[in-house]
């Protein structure tokens, strides 16, 4: 069973959805309240093999309960049975290869039935398998549904653990009518071992019998036999999952919330085998990360060998999407009621596994390389001594990793989130700041067509540049960095035997002694490395001295972009 469009109306906070699913393992993210826990909610509804149940005004969107709630899946792989004439086959529909729905099916198609829950204003509830040319369509019983194997794996898990009806231990077992049967003869069973418990042994349970049987008489309702403790058959019933499984003489509905999902989801994954939807809201929830990582590994290297299962998940936890491809991923947003589920671009993979947390941001900093990331880590420590930091304000810091940054830039903000792209000008972007600035993405880059390194060498006051050589001379040594700088210079490095802060006396100009020590800072190799900031920690101590000089720098280009960034980090844009 292949779920392959998701159609929502009016349903709590989505007003409208429209999703054609591609994949068999997909994880749900996205901020809060962008109905991402609705979906699962929608999709189970729909599915469930329940008889009845409860509804009321706030189900509706916006409460407005003028129109009904419409929730469509359509759904592929189907049992034969579902095909024939005698079930659904007059309502089958078609589904192409290239995501479009064919009321009737077409050469090529794959067969689809659309099943349909409506919920009237009056709370009154319909299950249907439904198309365009017959609306109404046919009620879908709640035994034609359990056969479609959807099955939640959320908070509540216990129902799970007993053969009742809907759970997944009733599924391992066969056919809800054999297992009814089973528990009959359990009961009986029951009933019979009591028969031989002697009397002694129940003196509370015989003495409120009896005393049933006397107050009862004095109303005038005599015994047939004698009143007596028994077990009624009744409440060890598929209904009331009064059998369940146990761990030697302890109930597993005993262990820990962590130990009883991961069974769960074992179970499931095992009646997934023959065909089903799983459902897991919050993965992560309950499970320390080694468990996360295990558990996330079985179901996707399942994926391959059970072509009839399909999972849908949710996640707020990084571990989970350190361990996925990001064509596992699915973002969900919402505005003005209507929710939108997009596929993440291959561009923001490295992104993923370094900084998974940026995809459960609400903005996204992405920076070109390591010199930028340090610094903005420096400068939100800084921030968030006398105002809101970065992860106050929802955002996450993301290493773009060079060339690549604008790319992922761009792609972070067609999922919508709201972006920065914090870059040199050295060099062209790819996309352009045109296209960025188009598609939402602010960008903040040096003037100069310069790099961040050499934007610091230029408006530093002359004490700050002495003290970024001297940074770089505590961590390469005095020797190395003076050769570089008079390599840039074109003279021997003999000239700058003094301190740096007395090369400025040396009768060269500053500005071409500033330029100098930025071009080497950026581009001196040092060992498999060039540049001499391209470490976030050294980064880091670069941009402590920025700070210690930012006063005088306030009216540069270095400073008034640092102000903006601050103004985009804490405003709305």
């Amino acid at each position: 069973m292949k779920i392959r469009r998701i159609r929502i109306e009016r349903f709590r906070g989505i007003k409208e959805l429209q999703w054609d699913v591609k994949g068999d393992f997909m994880c749900l993210i996205g901020p809060g309240d962008s109905t991402k826990s609705t979906v699962l909610d929608a999709i189970e509804l729909a599915l469930s093999p329940r008889w009845n149940v409860q509804f009321d005004d706030t189900d509706f969107y916006n409460a407005k309960t003028d129109e009904p709630i419409k929730i469509t899946i359509t759904v592929g792989d189907l049992p034969e049975e579902f095909k024939s004439d005698a079930k659904y086959g007059y309502l089958t529909r078609g589904w192409s290869n290239s995501g479009e729905l064919h009321d009737e099916p077409e050469d090529h198609d794959e067969v689809v039935l659309s099943m349909q829950l409506s919920v009237e204003p009056s709370l009154e509830q319909s299950w249907a398998v439904v198309n365009d040319r017959n609306p109404d369509g046919k009620q879908m019983t709640a035994k034609d549904r359990e056969k479609l194997g959807c099955t939640r794996l959320g908070d509540f898990l216990d129902r799970h653990f007993s053969w009742s009806r809907g759970s997944i231990l009733s599924r391992l077992t066969g056919e809800a009518d054999s297992v009814a049967s089973i528990l009959a003869d359990a009961g009986r069973a029951a009933r019979a071992a009591l028969d031989d418990v002697p009397s002694d042994k129940l003196p509370k349970l015989r003495q409120a019998a009896l005393d049933a049987e006397r107050v009862g008489a004095e109303f005038g309702v005599a015994a047939t036999s004698d009143y007596r403790p028994y077990l009624d058959v009744q409440t060890v019933s598929l209904g009331l999952g009064g059998l369940s499984l146990h761990d030697g003489a302890v109930p597993l509905r005993r262990a820990g919330l962590g130990t009883r999902r991961l069974l769960a989801v074992a179970m499931q994954r095992e009646v997934a085998k023959a065909g089903g939807i799983t459902l897991i809201d919050e993965i992560e929830h309950g499970l320390e990360p080694h468990r996360i990582r295990h558990l996330l590994r079985v179901l996707r290297s399942a994926k391959d060998q059970q072509r009839s299962a399909q999972v849908f998940m949710t996640t707020h936890a990084p571990v989970v999407l350190g361990e996925l491809d990001v064509d596992q991923l699915r973002v969900v947003r919402v505005k003005d009621g209507v929710t939108s589920v997009q596929a993440v671009d291959t561009a923001l993979q490295p992104i993923v596994r370094k900084v998974s947390e940026a995809l459960l941001a609400r903005k996204v900093l992405v920076c070109e390389g390591k010199t930028e990331l340090g610094l903005c880590r420096r400068l939100d420590q800084w921030w968030g001594t006398s105002g809101p930091s970065f992860s106050f304000a929802g955002i996450a810091l993301a290493d773009g990793e060079g060339s690549d940054a604008p790319l992922a830039a761009k792609s972070l903000a067609d999922l919508g989130y709201r972006v920065a792209l914090l870059g040199d000008s050295d060099k062209p972007l790819d996309p352009d700041r045109l296209l960025l600035e188009s598609v939402g993405v602010r960008v903040v880059l040096w003037d100069g067509g310069m790099a961040l390194e050499e934007r610091i060498a230029c408006d530093l006051p002359w004490e700050g540049v002495a003290a970024v050589v001297r940074l770089a001379m505590d961590f390469y040594g005095e020797q190395n960095v003076r050769d570089a700088i008079a390599h840039r210079m074109g003279t021997a490095a003999t000239e700058f035997a003094g301190p740096p802060l007395d090369w400025r006396r040396l009768g060269c100009k500053e500005s071409e002694l500033r330029r100098a020590i930025g071009v080497a800072a950026k581009k001196h190799k040092v060992g498999n490395r060039t540049g001499w900031f391209k470490r976030v920690d050294l980064a880091e101590d670069l941009a402590g001295i920025v700070i210690e000089f930012f006063d005088a720098i306030l009216d540069k280009d270095l400073g008034q972009k640092i102000v903006h960034l601050r103004e985009w980090a804490q405003g709305d844009g």
